[in-house]
């Protein structure tokens, strides 16, 4: 998604251009809504897609995807993609559940226990390690994509791309 950028440089836009097709009678009811409410057909369709994920029941715990949003949401990818395995795995696609597991089978991202193990628990992990090494652990996951199993980053993975 490209955001758009003001005429200030440097400086970002908060909205994201997003091509839809809809039906012609949809469009028709979304103008005539716009009309009754005042509103932009912009601002008709935010804030129809903000009902319906205000609505939107997550059927495990009965919060609703708003609730959940507020959780996961984070201008970071790295950060979001963690918070997103934590709050809601099942949302996950293929290649960001291959991330995640990548993430869970290397002790580099995690404070071991004294024995040097280390487990899965979301408050062991070190959020600032995943912010750190996120683009070799793309680069790994992307690596080892059509391997069977998941492959663990070790640190020799993570410090390789690091010039010195």
């Amino acid at each position: 998604m490209a955001t758009k950028t003001s005429k200030r440089t440097g400086e970002s836009s908060t909205t994201v251009a997003v091509g839809i097709r809809i039906d012609p009678k949809i469009k028709f009811a979304l103008d005539i809504m716009g009309r009754l409410q005042k509103r932009s057909l912009t601002a008709v369709i935010e804030w129809a897609i903000s009902n319906a994920i205000a609505q939107q029941s997550l059927d495990f715990d009965g919060n609703t995807l708003s609730s959940v949003l507020d959780k996961v949401w984070s201008t970071d990818e790295s950060a979001r993609l963690v918070m997103l395995a934590h709050h809601l795995p099942e949302a996950l696609t293929y290649d960001e559940l291959r991330i995640w597991e990548t993430i869970k089978a290397s002790d580099y991202f995690w404070h071991t226990y004294p024995d040097g193990s280390f487990g899965d628990d979301f408050n062991r992990l070190v959020l600032s390690r995943v912010r750190g090494a996120w683009k070799e652990t793309l680069d790994h996951v992307e690596k080892h994509k059509s391997s069977p199993t998941i492959v663990a980053m070790t640190p020799d993975d993570i410090i390789a791309d690091i010039e010195f």
